[in-house]
C-alpha cells in the first residue's frame, strides 16, 4: 500500500468506526454528546453573567467619579468670590486701624491698651506669617531662609513666653519683660504653632547635611553649601550656649572648627561613598566593557569635580573670601540689579557665620588631600588595571577626558570664571604643597624625570626649565596628584603584563616545536629553519605591537612629552628583561641532560638564536641608548643618584662567582643585587624575583620552563621536577636589572650589545654540542680504525705491513723469499728494497667525507643567504662587520662548528692513540716500535689533517678559541715528530715529502667536489707531473706511488638532501600527475611495439588506437 493510500484510509477511519458500532454504543454516545452540550451552554451562561456584573460596577464607578467632578467645577467657579470676599475684610480692616491711629487718644490708660492691642496683633501676625515662609523656604530647598525664619520664630515665642526649651535654646533670650501679658487666644495660637514647627529644626538640619553630602558643582554651587552650613551654625544648640559676652573670641574659633570639621567629614563620606562605587568586578565580559568603562570615567570625573570645588575653590570662596558667586552667569553677563541683589544674598548668609582662621583652613585642607589622595590613587590604578585588560581602547579615551577635567583649558577657564577669585588663588590658600606631598608620591619640585634628553641642548633647556621652577612657587594640580604617576605606573603594569605574556607565548611555541620534531637523524634543515624563523618573526611582531600599542593608547594629547619620555623608558626597562628571561630561559634550557647523540634541541635552539640575531629588527627603537632611565633622568653617576654602573655590578658578581665559571645561583645572583644596590633605592632582591617570575605562583609558561622555582617562607626552593640548574649569567643580570643599571650608549655593554654577545654565545654552545653528537658516528668509526692501524703498525713488519695494505707485488713469492732468507728478518732498513708511497689512509678521508655529508645534510638553500640587507642595518643591531668580513651566515656557522668539532675530534684522537699506545706516554718509543712504511703512511694521514684544516682551510671556525691552537699545536708536534722519525728510519726524506704532497693533491682532485664544501676552494691543488717510478736518490731505491687511488671505495653522497614536499592537496596532486605521466609512457611504448609490428599500426588514426588497445 502506498503513502498515499494510508493518509486516505487513516482520514476516514473514524466513518469506518461508526458504521461498525452497535445501537446501544450509538445511544450512550448520543447522550454523551448532549450532556457535554449542556455543560457548555452553563459554563457560557455563567461566563457571561459575571462579566456582566462587572460592567454594572465600573459604571457605577464611572456615574461617582461624575459627581465628584461636578463638584469640583462648582467649588473652582466660587473661587473668585471667595477670593474677592477675602481681599474685601482685609481692606476693611486696613480701613479700621488707619481710623483708629487717626483718633485722638483721650487718656493714658486707653493709650496702654491701645499698645497692647497692637503688640498682640503683630506678634499674632508673625506667628502666622513665619511658619508659612518657613514652609515655602523648605520647598524651595532654602535651608538658610528655613533655618532664619525658625530663629525669628522661636524669638518671637520665647520673648513671649518661658515655656518652650527648644525655643528659648535657639533664640538665646534669657528673660522675660515683666509687663508681658499674653491673652488666652495668643497662648493657644504659639502653642499650636510650637507643636507645628518643633520637628521643623530636625529636618532643616537634614536636609542641609544632605546639601552638604552632594557635590556643589552639580548641586547649588556655593551658595548651596554656604546656605547648609549658615543653617547648620544657626540652628547649633551649643552656638547658643557659648554666646555670652563673657566667651569672647574662643566662642567664634570653636564655631568655625566645628563648621570646618563637620564640612571636610561630609566630604570624606561623599568621596569614601563614590570609591566605593568605583569598584568594579574582577572579571568583565568583552560586551560588558564598554559600559564598565563608561560608569568608571562618569564616577572619576565627579570625584574630579568635588576635590576641585568641594575641597578647595568654594571652601576658600566661603572661609577666606566671605564672598561667592550666586549664580552660574558670567560676571559680564549680570546687571547690577542683580550685583545688588547678589550681594544681599551674601551678606544674608554670611553674616549669621562666625570667622573663620586661614591658616586652620589651609591646614585642615592640606591633610584632607594628603589622606584622600592616595587612597583615590590606588582605587583609580585598580579600576585602569581592570578597564585595560578588558577594552584598552578605552584607556586613552579615559586618559584624555580626566585632563580635561584636570588641567584642560576650558576646565581652567571654567574654575577661573567666578568672578571671585582665580584657581592659583584659592590652590595657593588652600594647599599646602609639603603636607600634600608628604603622603603622596606627587612632588611639585623639580622633577629630575622631566628634563630634556639627548645633546648639549637638551641639557641647555633641563638647565633653564629648572632655573624657571625654582624661580617660580610651587603648583599644585590635581593631574600631577592623582593621574600622571597612576597612568605612568599603569603604563608599566600594562606594559609587564604584556611582556611576560610575549615571554610566555615564545617560550612555549618553542617547546611545543621541540616536542613535536622528529629525531635527530630525520630532522629536515629546512623544517628546523622554517620553526625558528616563525619564532624568533613572531617575537620580533609582538614587541613591534606591544611598542606601537602602547604609543598608540598610552601617549597624552596635552602631554606628549612627558608621557612619550616615560613609555619610552618603561619600554627599554620592558625589553631588556624580556630579552634578559628569555636568554636565561634559552641558555638554561640546553643545560637539561639528554642522550648523547641526540642534538635536536641545540640544532632548533642554535638556529633560533642566530636568527634573533638579525631578525628583532624592533630592538634598535626599543633599546635606544636615549630611552634608558638614566639617560632620561639626567643622571650624572654614583650611587647617591641610584643608579649603579656595570662595573659595580661585575664587582658583586665576581664576589659571588666562587669557581669563576661565569655562572652564579638564584641565591647568589639575589646577595649580589643586594649588594650592588645597597644605599640606592632599587631592592635588588625583589628585582631578581620579579624580573625572573619567582615572586608569585609559577604561571603556564613558568612551569613549562626548566628550573623555574617556587618561594617558600621568602626562601628560594628549586622545582625538584626540573633538572635544569637555577642560574644566571652577568650579562642576564645586566639585563634584568635594566632599571636601576647604567648601560653604555653603543658597544658590547651597552643594552643591544649585551643582547648580542648572549646570542653569540648560545648559538657558539648549541652548534658545538650539535657538532659533537652528528659526528659521533663517524668518529666512533675513525677512532676504532686508527687505533686498530697503530696497533697492527707497532706489531708487524714493514714488510707484513705493506702486503697488508697491498703495496707489494708478487705476494708469494716475496714472502717466501724473505722467509728462506734470513737477512730480511727484521732487518728490513738495511735491504734494498722498494720503498711504497701509498694513498691516505680510508678512515682519514672517511671522516672528513662524513664531516662534508653532514654538513650537506644539515643546511638547505636559505642557510646561503646573507642574513643581513646591509652593513648599516647590521650596525643598528649592535652588529659590528666590517666591508672586508664575510657575513656570518647560517652555513658559515654549521661549517665552522663542524671543522671546529673535526680538527679538535681526530688531533685529540690521534694524541690519545699514540701516546696510550702499549701503556706508555714516549711518543719517541712509540714511534720506533713502528715499521717504516708506517711511518710515512702516518706521517701522510697527519700532514693532509694539517693541511686540510689549517693550509688549505679558507673557511676557517666558528670561533678562534683556546682548543684550535691546541689542536693546531697537536698536529705541528706530531708532524715533527713523524718526519722525524721518518727521516731516521729512510735516507731520502724529501722524496717521501714530494710523494706525499703528490697523494694530498690528487685527493683534492677526486674528492674536490665533497672537499671544497667545508674547507673552501683552492686553485694551487693540482697534480704534479710525477710518473709511478720516481728515483729518490737514495743508493738507487726506487719510491713507487701506488696507482690506485683508495684502497677501499667509498659509498658516494649528495651535496644537498632533497626537500620533501608538504603533505597537502598539491602532493596528491603531484602523485596523479606522475601516475597518469607514466601510464600514458608505458601507452606510448607498448603503441610503439604494436605499430612496428603490426603493418595496420600506421596511417589509420582511431582505428589504429582501437586495434592496437584490442591487440593488448
Amino acid at each position: 500500500m502506498s503513502y498515499a493510500d494510508a493518509q486516505y484510509q487513516e482520514a476516514y477511519e473514524p466513518q469506518g468506526q461508526n458504521n461498525s458500532m452497535t445501537i446501544d454504543e450509538m445511544r450512550i454516545l448520543h447522550r454523551t454528546a448532549l450532556a457535554e452540550a449542556e455543560s457548555k451552554r452553563t459554563e457560557l451562561r455563567l461566563v457571561l453573567a459575571s462579566r456582566y456584573r462587572e460592567l454594572v460596577g465600573s459604571s457605577d464607578e464611572v456615574i461617582s467619579m461624575k459627581e465628584r467632578a461636578e463638584e469640583l467645577n462648582a467649588l473652582v467657579i466660587a473661587l473668585p468670590e471667595l477670593v474677592e470676599r477675602v481681599v474685601q475684610s482685609a481692606d476693611a480692616s486696613d480701613a479700621r486701624g488707619s481710623t483708629e491711629k487717626l483718633t485722638p487718644h483721650i487718656s493714658p490708660k486707653g493709650e496702654g491698651k491701645d499698645e497692647k492691642e497692637s503688640s498682640l496683633v503683630a506678634v499674632r501676625s508673625e506667628l502666622s506669617r513665619l511658619p508659612r515662609e518657613i514652609h515655602r523656604c523648605l520647598d524651595d530647598k532654602n535651608v538658610h531662609g528655613a533655618a532664619a525664619a525658625l530663629i525669628s520664630l522661636f524669638e518671637v515665642i520665647s520673648s513671649r513666653s518661658k515655656s518652650y526649651p527648644l525655643a528659648n535654646l535657639l533664640s538665646g533670650s534669657e528673660q522675660i519683660p515683666d509687663n508681658i501679658t499674653n491673652s488666652p487666644l495668643l497662648e493657644t495660637q504659639m502653642r499650636m504653632v510650637y507643636l507645628h514647627v518643633q520637628t521643623l529644626p530636625a529636618r532643616v538640619e537634614k536636609l542641609a547635611r544632605r546639601v552638604l553630602l552632594q557635590s556643589a558643582a552639580k548641586h547649588g554651587g556655593a551658595r548651596g553649601t554656604a546656605a547648609a552650613l549658615s543653617a547648620l551654625d544657626l540652628l547649633d544648640v551649643g552656638r547658643q550656649k557659648n554666646a555670652a559676652p563673657s566667651s569672647g573670641p574662643s566662642q567664634f574659633t570653636s564655631r568655625s572648627t566645628k563648621l570646618i570639621d563637620l564640612y571636610y567629614e561630609s566630604k570624606a563620606q561623599l568621596l569614601n561613598k563614590l570609591l566605593n562605587r568605583l569598584t568594579l568586578p574582577t572579571s568583565v565580559s568583552a560586551a560588558d566593557a564598554t559600559s564598565v568603562a563608561n560608569s568608571a570615567e562618569f564616577i572619576l570625573s565627579k570625584i574630579v569635580l568635588i576635590l576641585q570645588y568641594d575641597v578647595i575653590l568654594h571652601p576658600y570662596q566661603i572661609f577666606v573670601q566671605r564672598n561667592f558667586p550666586v549664580t552660574n552667569a558670567h560676571e559680564k553677563d549680570v546687571t547690577e540689579e542683580a550685583k545688588t541683589k547678589n550681594k544681599k544674598i551674601v551678606n544674608d548668609i554670611m553674616s549669621s557665620m562666625p570667622r573663620f582662621d586661614s591658616d586652620l583652613l589651609k591646614s585642615k585642607a592640606s591633610r584632607f588631600l594628603a589622606a584622600h589622595l592616595p587612597l583615590i590613587r590606588t582605587k583609580v590604578k585598580s579600576v585602569l588595571m581592570i578597564i585595560a585588560g578588558t577594552t584598552a581602547s578605552k584607556l586613552g579615551q579615559i586618559r584624555q577626558s580626566l585632563y580635561d577635567k584636570t588641567d584642560g583649558i576650558e576646565c581652567m577657564n571654567a574654575l577661573d570664571s567666578s568672578g571671585v577669585c582665580t584657581w592659583d588663588e584659592a590652590v595657593s590658600g588652600m594647599v599646602d604643597i609639603r603636607v600634600v606631598s608628604h603622603g603622596t608620591s606627587f612632588a611639585p619640585a623639580v622633577d629630575s624625570g622631566k628634563l630634556s634628553i639627548g645633546d648639549d641642548q637638551g641639557v641647555a633647556a633641563s638647565n633653564g626649565h629648572n632655573g624657571q621652577q625654582l624661580g617660580s612657587s610651587r603648583r599644585f594640580s590635581l593631574w600631577g596628584a592623582l593621574f600622571s604617576n597612576t597612568f605612568s605606573s599603569l603604563v608599566h603594569s600594562l606594559l609587564t603584563t604584556s611582556f611576560h605574556s610575549v615571554h610566555a607565548r615564545v617560550v612555549s611555541t618553542l617547546r611545543t616545536s621541540l616536542a613535536r620534531a622528529p629525531p635527530f637523524e630525520y630532522m629536515l634543515p629546512h623544517e628546523a629553519h622554517r620553526n625558528a624563523l616563525r619564532i624568533a618573526t613572531d617575537l620580533d611582531a609582538s614587541l613591534r605591537k606591544v611598542s606601537d600599542d602602547a604609543h598608540e593608547l598610552l601617549v597624552h594629547a596635552e602631554e606628549r612629552e612627558e608621557s612619550e619620555r616615560r613609555l619610552r623608558q618603561s619600554l627599554y626597562v620592558q625589553t631588556c628583561e624580556i630579552m634578559g628571561r628569555l636568554l636565561n630561559e634559552l641558555r638554561r634550557m640546553l643545560l637539561v641532560k639528554q642522550k648523547e647523540e641526540d642534538a635536536i634541541k641545540e640544532l632548533i635552539v642554535g638556529r633560533l638564536c642566530h636568527l634573533l640575531k638579525f631578525r628583532l629588527a624592533s630592538l634598535p627603537n626599543l633599546l635606544d641608548p636615549k630611552s634608558s632611565p638614566a639617560v632620561l633622568a639626567g643622571l650624572g653617576g654614583g650611587k647617591s643618584t641610584g643608579m649603579i654602573s656595570l662595573m659595580e655590578l661585575s664587582s658583586s658578581f665576581d664576589l659571588a662567582d666562587d669557581d669563576d665559571d661565569g655562572l652564579i645561583s638564584i641565591e647568589e645572583a639575589m646577595e649580589a643585587m643586594e649588594s650592588a644596590f645597597s644605599g640606592t633605592h632599587f631592592q635588588g632582591a625583589e628585582m631578581v624575583r620579579d624580573t625572573l617570575l619567582l615572586s608569585t605562583t609559577q604561571s603556564a609558561a613558568g612551569d613549562a620552563a626548566n628550573g623555574v622555582t617556587n618561594r617558600t617562607n621568602g626562601s628560594f626552593v628549586p622545582n625538584k621536577q626540573s633538572s635544569a640548574p637555577q642560574n644566571v649569567t652577568l650579562s642576564e643580570l645586566s639585563l634584568l636589572s635594566a632599571k636601576g643599571l647604567r648601560h653604555d650608549a653603543s658597544g658590547p655593554q651597552s643594552a643591544l650589545g649585551t643582547v648580542q654577545s648572549s646570542l653569540d654565545e648560545i648559538v657558539t654552545r648549541c652548534f658545538k654540542v650539535w657538532a659533537q653528537a652528528a659526528l659521533s658516528p663517524p668518529l666512533k668509526s675513525f677512532r676504532t680504525k686508527l687505533r686498530e692501524t697503530i696497533e697492527v703498525s707497532s706489531t708487524v713488519s714493514d714488510f707484513e705491513w705493506r702486503r697488508m695494505n697491498g703495496l707489494i707485488d708478487k705476494d708469494d713469492d716475496d714472502l717466501l723469499k724473505e722467509i728462506h732468507d734470513p737477512t730480511t728478518f727484521n732487518d728490513g732498513l738495511t735491504q734494498r728494497q722498494k720503498i711504497v708511497v701509498g694513498h691516505l689512509s680510508p678512515h682519514f678521508l672517511s671522516y672528513l667525507l662524513a664531516v662534508a655529508t653532514v654538513l650537506n645534510r644539515s643546511i638547505c638553500p636559505a642557510d646561503s643567504l646573507p642574513p643581513i640587507p646591509s652593513l648599516d642595518y647590521a650596525r643598528a643591531l649592535g652588529i659590528c662587520f666590517s666591508e672586508e668580513e664575510e657575513t656570518v651566515n647560517m652555513m658559515v656557522t654549521i661549517r665552522g662548528s663542524l671543522l671546529g668539532e673535526a680538527v679538535q675530534s681526530m688531533s685529540r684522537s690521534l694524541k690519545e692513540e699514540i701516546c696510550n699506545m702499549h701503556g706508555t706516554a714516549d711518543k719517541s718509543e712509540i714511534l720506533k716500535q713502528c715499521s717504516p712504511s708506517s711511518l710515512i703512511q702516518l706521517l701522510m694521514d697527519v700532514k693532509f689533517v694539517n693541511r686540510c684544516f689549517f693550509e688549505r682551510n679558507r673557511n676557517g671556525f666558528l670561533s678562534t678559541s683556546d682548543f684550535i691552537d691546541d689542536s693546531r699545536g697537536i698536529m705541528a708536534q706530531l708532524s715533527q715528530m713523524l718526519s722525524d722519525s721518518v727521516n731516521t728510519a729512510v735516507e731520502d726524506g724529501l722524496s717521501i715529502d714530494r710523494a706525499i704532497s703528490e697523494r694530498h693533491s690528487q685527493i683534492f682532485v677526486s674528492c674536490g667536489l665533497f672537499l671544497s664544501s667545508i674547507f673552501g676552494e683552492d686553485d694551487d691543488d693540482k697534480i704534479s707531473p710525477l710518473s709511478d717510478s720516481v728515483s729518490n736518490g737514495v743508493k738507487g731505491t726506487p719510491l713507487l706511488l701506488s696507482s690506485s687511488l683508495v684502497t677501499n671505495p667509498l659509498a658516494s653522497s649528495r651535496r644537498f638532501t632533497l626537500l620533501p614536499i608538504q603533505a597537502e592537496k598539491s602532493l596528491t596532486e603531484l602523485q596523479l600527475r606522475g601516475r597518469y605521466g607514466k601510464k600514458v609512457r608505458e601507452e606510448k611504448e607498448s603503441n610503439k611495439d604494436v605499430s612496428s609490428g603490426n603493418a595496420l599500426g600506421s596511417g589509420f588514426g582511431f582505428l589504429s588506437s582501437m586495434l592496437s588497445t584490442k591487440t593488448r
